[in-house]
């Protein structure tokens, strides 16, 4: 199987996702078969001997089985044959039926509108789960007086799930976000891999395979979770398993209720499920610093740990001060944007996947980004930026 995507350093898979999660699904594709072609784009579709032939910006032609176009879609499709204009009601191809806070229509007081239908909704968050809650809570908005209306109508965290197989899941905010808004040192993140565990050699059984743990689909597998600094308040998850799907509802859970990673740490998880890495993960990030210690040393150790909690968040806000909304967005960008592994293959240097912030530390390599960067052989755009970053 051949997939097409024409790949510069700023259009990437997943753009609203995590640079692991990413990485995790091109490393997905290709090994399920997927030959992903970069650099080209597609001028023009034909249709010869009833197949479509696909024409690239290089002249070449490419043969094709069935073509597959997912570029999403956009409400306003499925509106624009229901008269929303002769009945008055403010609509958008893009965002659809135009609602306030509580789904009701700006222009026609009596309508409501709810899921992919609603402006409210962000297009990242236009799910099926979140359709369900849109749509209890427009119903709400129609026959409750205004006192009684809850604020969320729009839920603030919705799971985003792809279901590849191993399933690719997140919630909350991503890394990048957390950069932008705490700084690179102001949060903590910790992602551990499946492959070694106990539950990834479960899977390996059966497999033969000289290296059975590398088959299974916990090769690509990981969790990852952000908090806060210091008083471990969670702050977004990302997680690539057999089961992401369900180990993501538990962080879901987490944010919505406002729970610390001591809260994940001191709930006992099943062994040796999927779930347990969460676990793993969350002890880890409780448990390294003296607060964390503390807090499992009893009620006199808690006391303790929210104490010196408490001393250090003005320390943190200071630090976060010091540091430019600026300079935060500039560690944003450069944790969001990947080194493509075409030309960190090309010049020979180890730093296929990483960030432009982790590549940024490869001496190497950013001698050779200058050197190469208006060779021909490479994308001079993306090196380009990497340099200006």
């Amino acid at each position: 199987m051949e997939m097409l995507k024409y790949s510069s350093s700023r259009r990437l898979y997943y753009q609203a996702e995590d640079i692991a999660a990413r990485a995790a699904t091109r490393k997905i594709l290709q090994k399920n078969g997927v030959k992903i072609i970069y650099h080209r784009k597609v001028v023009k579709v034909l249709e010869m001997d009833q197949f479509p032939q696909i024409q690239l910006d290089d002249a070449s032609y490419m043969p094709a089985d069935i073509l597959i176009c997912a570029v999403g879609r956009e409400p306003g499709r499925n509106l624009k044959d229901l008269g929303l204009d002769k009945a008055g009601i403010k609509w958008s191809n893009k965002k659809g039926i135009l609602v306030n806070s509580h789904l009701q229509s700006v222009s026609m007081k009596h309508i409501y509108a709810c899921g992919d239908a609603a402006s409210a909704v962000e297009l990242s968050d236009r799910r099926a789960s979140h359709a369900g809650w849109t749509g209890f809570h427009a119903v709400q908005s129609a026959i409750l007086p205004n006192f009684l209306l809850p604020e969320d109508t729009v839920h603030p965290f919705v799971p985003r799930v792809t279901f590849l197989h191993p399933e690719v899941a997140a919630i909350g905010m991503t890394r990048a976000e957390c950069v932008k808004k705490y700084g690179h040192d102001g949060f903590q993140y910790l992602q551990v891999d499946e492959i070694g565990t106990d539950r990834c050699d479960i899977d390996a059984i059966g497999v033969f395979d000289n290296e059975l743990s590398s088959s299974s689909t916990s090769a690509q597998g990981f969790v990852e979770l952000r908090v806060s600094k210091p008083d471990g308040k969670i702050l977004g998850a990302t997680a690539v398993s057999t089961a992401a799907s369900e180990i993501i509802n538990e962080i879901g859970l987490a944010l919505c209720s406002g729970l610390t990673v001591r809260d994940i740490a001191r709930s006992l998880h099943t062994y040796p499920s999927y779930g347990y890495l969460m676990h793993r993960v969350s002890l880890s990030l409780a448990m390294n610093n003296l607060p964390g210690a503390l807090s499992a040393c009893g009620p006199t150790g808690r006391l303790l740990g929210w104490l010196l909690r408490t001393l250090l968040v003005p320390v943190e806000w200071t630090k976060r001060r010091r540091k430019s909304k600026r300079m935060r967005e500039w560690e944003a960008t450069g944790t969001d944007l990947e080194i493509d592994h075409h030309i960190s293959s090309r010049l020979n240097c180890d730093v296929i996947g990483l960030s432009y912030f982790e590549a940024s530390a490869d001496v190497k390599f950013c001698k050779l980004a200058r050197q190469h960067a208006d060779d021909e052989l490479f994308d001079r755009d993306m090196l380009t930026d990497f340099i200006e970053w």
